[in-house]
């Protein structure tokens, strides 16, 4: 007599849940993105993030934010010292009780509804909990607002406020690498005040030969801070896009300064064909439409493969320039990406199919327009479970010890 296929399953789920933990740690959540620490007051920081999803794209149940004095992602302690669990699963969390002016290094888990963890820290970040200066009013980070080649071989970088360089190796503070292919950096030779800003917000580094419109991206690390000892983010505000230049450095004028009066002499310009070669000047585009919001990602299996979902909300395009939105796709967790895709300019749904289970992809959403600038882009992660009947059996047999067997792994290999 044939046993029933349902039934038999059925009886190994009975028969696991009376030996197993009712844990399923073989689909851990998506690892954590884009944190960032900045001080709150003299022994606190603020410390923020992405939203992270379960397997199966719900709302994670907390956070688990491991921290210390040592940078593991450089070598100088094999684990963080502290560890300590958010109380809901919001993506911000104030850390309390540390040492004024001492560095901290940090990553962050998310933990699901099962208690499994993600499988990798989140990358490191870092903050220094400092005394505000003065009133002990601004506690506003400094933010990149423009970034823009004057040159191939000089770079002004604008900020939203007055702020202070690094008093030895300024130049370390900034890394500029290509857009499409970051493992491409343009070396950064020198980083000083821009003496013609008198507000002092705005600083000129000095690069090695740039490319012609190539789209590089600037970064500023949290070494910049401002006059208040606030460091910049590290996330999205720290960083703006540029697009190359292979422009000579103009050499000092030597010649006697031309009179206006000459030119008209010599061959009389119209007024109002003066305000259209100024105006033509002062119009150039170097600035890229503002990116998506909101973008969310999905999953559903189809014959073993998976379909990912995505959806956002689109660029509110001021400039009212937008021509497309490009999509690419990374491996390893946006080291690299692919050529990308176009989407064109007015779809906010996407899917992307025949992607295999047990792997973790990302992908950047870029907008562009009619000149060719294209933003620095929105990134998400999402991590597919594996497929399949033998998967499921893995879930169940395995599942008494997966759990510990993540911390070991997390513990003794971080990255």
């Amino acid at each position: 007599m044939k046993t029933n296929t349902k039934q038999s399953v059925a009886a190994l789920l009975i028969a696991g849940a009376m030996t197993i933990p009712f844990v399923f740690a073989a689909n851990e959540p998506e690892n954590v993105h884009n944190v960032s620490a900045v001080s709150k007051d003299a022994t606190t920081l603020t410390v923020s993030w992405d939203e992270a999803k379960d397997y199966q794209g719900n709302d994670v149940d907390h956070y688990r934010i491991y921290y210390g004095t040592n940078s593991v992602q450089s070598g100088d302690a094999p684990s963080y010292d502290i560890e300590v669990d958010t109380p809901t699963n919001a993506t911000s969390y104030d850390l309390s009780d540390l040492i004024t002016d001492t560095p901290y290094y940090l990553s962050i888990t998310a933990i699901d509804a099962y208690d499994a963890e993600s499988l990798e820290y989140s990358i490191e970040a870092s903050g220094t909990p400092v005394v505000v200066a003065g009133s002990g009013e601004d506690t506003e980070a400094p933010t990149v607002m423009n970034v823009i080649a004057i040159d191939k071989n000089h770079v002004l970088v604008g900020f939203s406020e007055e702020i202070k360089l690094p008093e030895l190796l300024a130049e370390a503070a900034f890394t500029i690498t290509e857009q499409i292919n970051p493992i491409n950096l343009l070396e950064v030779l020198s980083a000083s005040q821009y003496t013609e800003d008198p507000d002092n917000k705005t600083i000129i580094l000095e690069t090695a030969d740039q490319t012609k419109n190539v789209n590089y991206i600037m970064t500023a690390s949290v070494a910049i801070t401002d006059l208040a000892g606030n460091p910049i983010i590290s996330g999205s505000t720290d960083s703006g896009l540029f697009l190359g230049s292979d422009q000579g450095v103009a050499p000092p004028a030597e010649e006697e300064p031309i009179l206006i009066e000459d030119v008209i002499e010599e061959e009389p310009i119209l007024e109002d064909e003066l305000h259209e070669i100024v105006d033509a000047e002062e119009t150039v585009d170097m600035t890229p439409p503002e990116d998506i919001t909101n973008l969310i990602l999905s999953f559903t299996e189809q014959l073993e493969k998976f379909v990912i979902s995505m959806n956002w909300t689109a660029s509110i395009n001021t400039a009212k320039d937008l021509v497309d939105q490009i999509l690419y796709m990374s491996m390893d967790r946006g080291m690299t990406y692919d050529s990308g895709s176009s989407l064109g300019p007015a779809v906010t749904t996407h899917k992307v199919p025949n992607l295999e289970g047990g792997k973790e992809y990302t992908f950047k959403i870029t907008t562009k327009d009619a000149s060719g600038n294209e933003s620095v882009g929105v990134v998400k992660s999402i991590r597919l479970p594996q497929t399949g009947f033998g998967a499921g059996m893995l879930v169940i047999f395995s599942a008494a010890t997966a759990y510990q067997t993540l911390k070991r792994k997390k513990k003794n290999d971080v990255f």
